[in-house]
């Protein structure tokens, strides 16, 4: 077999134990219109604090998401507690529901930022694993490369 999909990328395996009990599993792959959905929701979650976030993340650079978070922090605490459960909601979509935006908010803030950067991490940048496709590997001579 050339291309197996089932070992082309690690399983998105998830445990919010010991902070919430209970809660794990393997979040489903998210398809191409919940990835659009995300970075929208992100998107549209930094433009509605435009004006109260550094300039760099205020004009559209929402990619990373740990940046993002931190900056969220230093906002009025109404804003924070708003701007974190819109952004679980909109995390939890991505997920298809697993883990959910009210488990995802029982977590403590330090360990949802760092689930946030992992989710984001291995769903917008994955790297396939090593022969991932089981496709046998031809080493050139040095003369072929040129």
């Amino acid at each position: 077999m050339g291309f197996d999909a089932g070992t082309v990328v690690k399983p998105l395996d998830y445990t919010f134990e010991p902070h919430v009990k209970g809660v794990h599993g393997v979040i489903k792959e998210p398809n191409d219109r919940q990835i659009a959905d995300y970075m929208g929701g992100v998107k549209k979650l930094v433009q509605g604090l435009r004006d109260k976030l550094p300039k760099g993340l205020a004009d559209g650079d929402e990619s990373d998401v740990i940046s993002l978070m931190q900056a969220v922090d230093d906002l009025d605490p109404e804003d924070v507690v708003s701007f974190h459960s819109e952004m679980a909601g909109v995390v939890a979509a991505l997920c298809s529901g697993d883990p959910s935006k009210s488990d995802i908010l029982k977590l403590p803030i330090r360990i949802r930022v760092v689930f946030y950067g992992w989710l984001q991490q291995e769903v917008l940048s994955p790297e396939a694993e090593p022969g991932a496709g089981n496709g046998q590997v031809v080493t050139l001579p040095r003369s072929a490369a040129g």
